[in-house]
């Protein structure tokens, strides 16, 4: 009896340590039913991508390597077209003509290499947007270099004809942009085909649609771009020239233009030389007055002309006012110069009066001369014998000044055949007019003025006065006053 109860006590405990192991085994197997699937995970996000996933920008969202890598070289390579301009150039090359060809497999790899397997679980919980890049695309791209030389020799050689056919090969002035510009042979002719082959390749491999070739691209030291903005700095620098503050002309992009060389070597030069035979010449022509005829109106409205004679009026140093200008045109500014004169004037006024309202006006004619002051009224008037005409002794016509003062004077004529003055005159006022061959003075040996006395015993060339207006016109004129001596 004890027996048999000891047995079945045994029985009873290995049944129930048999029932506890359940749960474990379960839990167990659960265990590896997970692993197996997370494992699982790992190994299939490590060929595809996982959901809400894009590489540069294309959705690949559960898409194994192989069909992203094919996506994705037709998205860069097909239709690709690249524009190439610059330098006088302007062409297109297609994936076709240069055999671009785009690693997609490589790209796409790069790119599931940045996922992150492991972590699949969590990434698919959060559900967040990935967004991959592939990198530097150049690092995919083929192509062909020689075929991209050839396309460059190409354009090359097609502008060289173009305008060697129209006759624009070099770098011109525009007078109508007021601007140099160059002729796409001109830029054409200086291209590094080496370079511009380089330049071309790098941007292709980037699949650029849009290649500008620049100043690398041009044969070293030589830049057409340099030469031509070099040239409009000099064009903008226009000059302003004044004369008493009246403005003459202005030295423009049209003038200067004709004052500037572009080498063969793209060197800009600006000519001094051109500019001083410029200033001594037409400037000086449209500026100077002294010696030239004017047409005027005296201050009691009387017109007179005066013909071209005499030492008042402007005289430019042209000479210096080149290289003023040279030097104003060289600092590249726009700017106002008052030219450098020998002689100047009261006013610029080209064929008119230019000298003060104050001046001695002596009409031959009438043999009568009359003093305006500054204000326009008549302060001497009086009437002269001037040079007898028919003896070779007209009284030089012009525009003078009062040059000297002396009282008490004596007059020494020329030198006869003997080596003696003609004659020697002694006068109580002497007021020169051309040096101390002309000029006011009394002649004690006349006892009558005006008429036409001067027609059969005129002067020497002087203006003869009385002895009170002779005297009056002492005391009132001074070294400088502007004498006009006219028919």
């Amino acid at each position: 009896m004890e027996q048999s109860s000891r047995g079945g006590h045994f029985a009873s405990a290995s049944k129930k340590k048999h029932t506890n192991r359940g749960p474990v085994i379960a839990l167990l197997v659960l265990l590896a039913v997970v692993v197996a699937i997370y494992l699982g995970g790992v190994a299939y996000f490590n060929f595809f991508f996982m959901p809400s996933t894009s590489v540069d920008g294309q959705d690949v969202s559960l898409m194994n390597v192989e069909d992203v890598a094919t996506s994705l070289t037709a998205a860069k390579t097909s239709g690709w077209k690249a524009s190439v301009s610059g330098d006088g150039v302007s062409f297109e090359l297609a994936a076709a003509d240069i055999s671009l060809a785009y690693d997609g497999e490589s790209a796409a790899r790069a790119a599931i290499a940045q996922q992150h397997p492991w972590a699949w679980p969590i990434e698919l919980a959060q559900g967040a947007q990935q967004s991959l890049s592939t990198g530097d695309v150049s690092a995919y791209v083929s192509l062909d270099s020689d075929a991209i030389s050839s396309a460059v020799a190409n354009a090359v050689s097609a502008a060289s004809s173009a305008g060697a056919s129209s006759g624009t090969t070099d770098i011109t002035y525009d007078s109508e942009k007021k601007a140099y510009t160059a002729s796409d042979s001109a830029q054409a002719s200086r291209i590094d085909q080496n370079a511009a082959t380089q330049t071309i390749a790098n941007q292709a491999k980037t699949l650029a649609t849009s290649i500008e070739l620049g100043d690398e691209s041009l044969q070293a030291g030589e830049s057409v771009d340099d030469a031509i903005k070099t040239a409009n700095a000099m064009l903008a620098a226009t000059v302003t020239l004044t004369l008493g503050g009246t403005e003459v002309t202005t030295v423009d992009a049209d003038l200067i233009s004709r004052w500037i060389t572009i080498g063969n070597d793209l060197s800009v030069t600006l000519s001094q030389d051109a500019i001083t035979t410029w200033a001594k010449g037409d400037l000086s022509a449209k500026t100077d007055s002294v010696g030239t005829a004017r047409t005027y109106t005296r201050p009691d409205g009387v017109q007179e002309s005066v013909v071209a004679g005499g030492v008042y009026g402007w005289s430019i140093n042209g000479a210096e006012a080149a290289q003023d200008i040279y030097n104003d045109i060289m600092a590249g500014s726009p700017t106002t110069l008052e030219l450098p004169c020998y002689s100047s004037a009261a006013t610029y006024n080209p064929g008119g009066q230019d000298w003060p309202t104050r001046f001695i006006d002596v009409n031959i004619s009438d043999q009568h001369a009359i003093f305006f002051d500054s204000d326009g009224s008549v302060i001497w008037e009086a009437d002269v014998v001037t040079g007898q005409p028919n003896l070779n002794r007209s009284t030089t016509q012009g525009t003078w000044t009062i040059t000297n003062k002396q009282s008490p004077s004596t007059l020494v004529g020329p030198n006869d055949e003997s080596g003696n003055p003609q004659w020697v005159s002694h006068v109580d006022f002497w007021m020169g007019v051309v040096g101390n061959l002309m000029g006011f003075h009394n002649a004690p040996w006349r006892s009558s003025f005006g008429g036409d006395i001067y027609l059969t015993n005129g002067s020497h060339g002087c203006i003869n006065l009385s002895y009170d207006d002779a005297e009056k016109l002492y005391s009132l004129c001074n070294v400088g006053d502007v004498v006009i001596i006219h028919e």
